[in-house]
């Protein structure tokens, strides 16, 4: 249990902590990437491009902090104290949460939503890398969260 325990929780690190450089190379290029159609008001484009390269940066340093977190909560838990284990539980199981939740507020939004302002031509690359780093960090997440949260039956031997 502990070691497959430990082996999501860093294959979790290891999709966040890709998610954050993906975001932080998007922010920083997303200016080349964008085009703004003709419009009635010439200020959506450029100040939706700018709330998508903020939400980006934004996203990138959460994804770093939470990389961390877990990293730590992992490092608890690999010292075998009972802290560590409810630490890695709890900052495993919100984290699965809120990435699930984003992502499909993500899909969501961008299928239902109205045209853009601002046309950001991110490359094809890119976004399948940032697609399979939130993939890699949900199933590292999902195989912590269901490793650690099996309960020992009362009667059978521990």
């Amino acid at each position: 249990m502990r070691t497959s325990a430990l082996r999501g929780a860093w294959l979790l690190v290891l999709g966040l902590a890709a998610l954050s450089g993906t975001l932080y190379y998007d922010q920083a290029n997303i200016a080349g990437w964008t085009s703004y159609p003709a419009s009635s008001n010439a200020m959506n484009g450029p100040a939706q491009a700018l709330t998508a390269q903020i939400f980006t940066l934004v996203g990138a340093f959460a994804a770093a902090g939470v990389a961390v977190l877990v990293a730590v909560c992992a490092l608890l838990f690999a010292t075998g104290r009972r802290f560590g284990h409810w630490a890695l539980r709890l900052t495993v199981v919100l984290t699965f949460v809120l990435l699930a939740l984003v992502a499909v507020v993500v899909v969501v939004a961008s299928l239902t939503s109205e045209p853009p302002a601002a046309l950001i031509d991110t490359p094809v690359w890119l976004l399948l890398t940032e697609w399979a780093a939130v993939a890699t960090a949900l199933l590292g997440a999902g195989i912590t969260t269901s490793t650690l949260w099996q309960f020992a039956d009362a009667e059978a031997p521990v």
